[in-house]
């Protein structure tokens, strides 16, 4: 009885401390990268200006398809916003950002003195990515961000090209022996 006991204990535990905290403000908004009319390689997409009570905690959730292996980078940006007698009004404070996908990669960005935080991720597989940003507004009237998404098509390294170039060499004097 005793280890059947501590067996759903356990389970319960797990089960809780799996379940993530969640904040009734949060937004969760796909963002579709339209491609660039001078570069159809690079894709861009806005990350509309979020607008956060005073004191208030974000947990906010951003997806997108990338649909071929491409580079990525990410830019969320909180404009501290000042009264005349220097009394700071509003501004977002991140405390995590995450990305996950097919890749399996968990990073966290960098938030600057500014409050910038970036990403920059080389290579991510096709398929569905969603980045989660989670923070805090630090202003008296509560706080706003905002941000970017770009997509490039990923280049071929000249290694991987030489390789290629070999590989198609070799199948055919393979082919052309075979020939004779």
């Amino acid at each position: 009885m005793s280890t059947k006991f501590a067996a759903a204990a356990l389970l319960a535990l797990c089960a809780s401390s799996a379940m993530a905290i969640t904040y009734p403000d949060s937004v969760t908004v796909p963002l579709v990268p339209v491609p660039d009319d001078v570069d159809p390689t690079i894709s861009f997409a806005t990350v509309p200006t979020r607008e956060l009570n005073a004191v208030q905690d974000f947990n906010d959730y951003y997806t997108f398809h990338i649909s071929s292996l491409s580079d990525v980078s990410l830019s969320f940006i909180s404009d501290p916003h000042y009264s005349t007698k220097g009394v700071l009004l509003k501004e977002a404070v991140f405390d995590l950002l995450k990305v996950g996908g097919p890749n399996d990669f968990m990073g966290t960005g960098v938030a600057t003195g500014t409050n910038q935080a970036t990403f920059a991720f080389e290579k991510l597989l096709p398929g569905d990515y969603k980045v989660t940003l989670l923070g805090h507004s630090i202003g008296k009237s509560g706080g706003n961000y905002y941000g970017n998404l770009s997509v490039t098509a990923a280049v071929p390294e000249p290694e991987v090209l030489a390789l290629v170039l070999a590989g198609v060499g070799v199948v055919g004097v393979m082919a052309r022996r075979k020939a004779k």
